[in-house]
């Protein structure tokens, strides 16, 4: 597994016959449909899906094996990963949030703003928060941010007024 992505993180178990619940850290909930395995990202333990269901906006995972509560509670506050071949092919300009992370940000003139260190989904559009001498937050629209090379780990943006107030 040269890249990894976390997509969920197993919160609790669910039940006595081994079902797990689980927020989901993906664009979309129904993304566990197109899993067949996902990984322990402490262990890279390899965990087949046997079923996958949704409520109140939380995942239920059940496991091929593992079919009984005592199986899975070692599970519980554990992240799901899963590895670049299992990653879905992203649209032009829309990018992984772990890809996101850790990019260093400059200005249209080249002075350095900060480095990623969260993106928050907001919905309408992500917010990308800077942290240098103080947090920055950067709106990810295409008026503000005019170029992403993940490949050099960079980001540039236009200032607008009011932005790096």
């Amino acid at each position: 597994m040269e890249k990894i992505v976390r997509v969920g993180k197993i919160v609790n178990t669910h039940g006595l016959k081994g079902e797990v619940k689980c927020i989901y850290l993906t664009d979309e909930m129904e993304r566990f449909d197109d899993f067949d395995h996902v990984y322990i990202e402490d262990t890279k333990e390899r965990l087949d899906i046997e079923s996958a269901r949704y409520m109140k906006g939380m995942v239920y995972l059940r496991f091929k094996g593992f079919d009984n509560i005592n199986l899975v509670e070692k599970y519980k506050n554990k992240y799901i990963i899963i590895d670049e071949t299992q990653m879905k092919t992203l649209d032009e300009d829309s990018y992984y949030v772990s890809d996101l992370i850790g990019l260093e940000v400059y200005d249209m003139e080249g002075n350095y703003l900060g480095k990623i260190t969260y993106v928050y989904q907001t919905g309408a559009n992500d917010v990308y928060e800077l942290n240098r001498n103080k947090e920055l937050l950067i709106p990810a629209i295409k008026e503000v941010v005019k170029s992403v090379d993940i490949s050099k780990g960079r980001m540039t943006i236009k200032k607008i007024e009011g932005l790096l107030s």
